[in-house]
């Protein structure tokens, strides 16, 4: 079944699709706009055209413990850039091209799949694969643990410092926020994505399972859940949400 939704905006098409490849849009103005936007990470991107918010699936990650002052410069420059080579390496990275909006984010990135929900928890999955294998005969501060947020929501197209296109909004901040709950090695799911994921799957049902509730800033309370099995995740409570719950 064909989908009636616009790639871009995320609004139901009435009238006839504008399609192009494998991608619909409601006006010619989202599919040039998505063309623009697919090339966000270092490019300036035109005024033209552009929408107000974007959603997005969000795959927020970062190094557990670079700060450690045990640390050289020079060995946490290397994590950050043995992580980008492994993300760059999975196959829902190489095939998503043109397909996502890409952000630094020093210690980390956070990528936003424009079209596939399942494509965070699945390079999720494929990179803790990886991880395993290059941690492997590796001196415990050569390791590489990281802990990742997940959430689908929309962000807001601005202008940076810079004068150039960048994104910021909810579904960006509560991935990040879901992130930072996290404990080495933690996949954490905000409900809405969690819930989506489990009902299409049997494998989500089985690997996606519910920690709590738990109150994030402002006092907004949020479902979180946690992807793990024997090949990737960690099936503990984080540490941030134990805490929580011994108090409450």
């Amino acid at each position: 079944m064909i989908s009636t939704v616009c790639t871009l905006c995320g609004k139901t098409i009435v009238g006839t699709p504008i399609t192009d490849a494998d991608l619909i849009f409601d006006s010619d103005r989202c599919k040039e706009t998505y063309k623009k936007l697919a090339n966000i990470y270092g490019h300036n991107i035109s005024d033209l055209g552009l929408p107000d918010v974007l959603n997005a699936n969000f795959f927020f990650v970062d190094i557990v413990g670079l700060s450690d002052p045990s640390l050289s410069v020079k060995k946490q420059m290397s994590k950050i850039d043995t992580l980008n080579k492994l993300i760059g390496s999975c196959e829902v990275f190489l095939h998503s091209k043109n397909k996502r909006i890409i952000l630094p984010t020093g210690d980390g990135m956070v990528i936003g799949f424009l079209l596939n929900l399942e494509s965070p928890i699945q390079l999720s999955i494929q990179l803790h694969q990886k991880l395993q294998e290059y941690n492997k005969n590796k001196t415990d501060d050569e390791k590489i643990s990281i802990r990742i947020g997940l959430n689908s929501g929309p962000v807001f197209i601005l202008n940076d410092i810079n004068n150039n296109k960048n994104v910021w909004g909810p579904g960006l901040v509560l991935a990040r926020r879901i992130m930072d709950l996290g404990d080495a090695s933690h996949i954490l799911i905000v409900d809405k994505m969690a819930e989506e994921l489990i009902s299409l799957s049997d494998d989500y049902r089985d690997t996606i399972k519910l920690i709590s509730e738990y109150k994030i800033k402002h006092g907004q309370v949020v479902k979180v859940y946690s992807a793990h099995s024997t090949e990737f995740g960690n099936p503990n409570i984080p540490e941030k949400i134990q805490t929580y719950l011994d108090k409450n």
